[in-house]
């Protein structure tokens, strides 16, 4: 029997509370299978060691990703990732798609974490994101996607519709069909790149180009109410059943 959902933490090095966002999914998802991806020169030999008390496996990015890009008061040098660090985080999160039989694969960053059963888990979807459109605080900030990326969509054959984008910590996948949508639009994908970044940089953001991937394969993208980013909602987060964003873990609770 396949487990309803499994964990994929792509990690650095804040280790005790990366350890603790998989120990929040564990918690309720106790069968969860754990997934922990370390950027190249992050703390891997600690994510190793913790990872193997709470039953996950370890892997490391071949080489270092980095931030996605310029963000806020962080200034990397660049708009956003090219095309080998794209398809590289891609691939570690697809490998680990391979290696569960869970329904849903749920992506995890070291400040992510379950506070309650999920309730969106009641129903059957292809990708929960985070929602802009309204927010959890009533905002409308719906991250919008440019036309032109909707008419490459429809030209492989997937939608032409979506709320917006915003697929970081915290959105949850149909893993078969991010499968079967990544192994269908990868080589496409692979050698447009470049002229789909020149049309946006989101391109190169993870917050866009893995729900991407599932609107290429034709599946529809919703928007989860109970996963609320922390800098929007610093008072009364505990309500929700998902908090991203939250820096410091010892207001979690296992």
């Amino acid at each position: 029997m396949s487990k309803l959902i499994s964990g994929y933490l792509w990690a650095y090095r804040n280790v005790d509370s990366g350890i603790k966002s998989l120990q929040s999914l564990q918690k309720y998802y106790p069968d969860a299978d754990l997934f922990i991806n370390v950027d190249y020169e992050g703390d891997l030999t600690n994510y190793q060691q913790r990872g193997l008390e709470i039953g996950a496996k370890t892997s490391i990015n071949l080489f270092q990703l980095g931030y996605c890009g310029n963000f806020g008061n962080v200034n990397v040098g660049y708009e956003c990732w090219g095309r080998e660090k794209t398809f590289e985080f891609i691939r570690g999160f697809y490998e680990a798609c391979k290696k569960t039989n869970s329904h849903y694969m749920m992506l995890l960053e070291e400040d992510d974490f379950i506070l309650k059963p999920m309730t969106i888990l009641n129903y059957d979807f292809s990708c929960a994101i985070h929602p802009t459109a309204p927010s959890p605080t009533g905002r409308m900030r719906p991250n919008p996607i440019p036309k032109e990326f909707f008419e490459y969509s429809a030209k492989l054959g997937g939608v032409t519709q979506c709320p917006g984008y915003a697929s970081g910590g915290g959105t949850i996948f149909n893993r078969e069909q991010f499968i079967e949508s990544w192994e269908n639009c990868k080589d496409q994908l692979y050698e447009d790149y470049d002229e789909l970044v020149r049309i946006s940089k989101i391109m190169g953001w993870v917050d866009f180009f893995l729900q991407y991937i599932m609107m290429i394969g034709g599946y529809e993208i919703i928007q989860n109410p109970l996963l609320c980013e922390h800098w929007e909602v610093p008072i009364g987060w505990e309500q929700f059943d998902i908090i991203t964003g939250l820096k410091d873990h010892t207001l979690v609770t296992i």
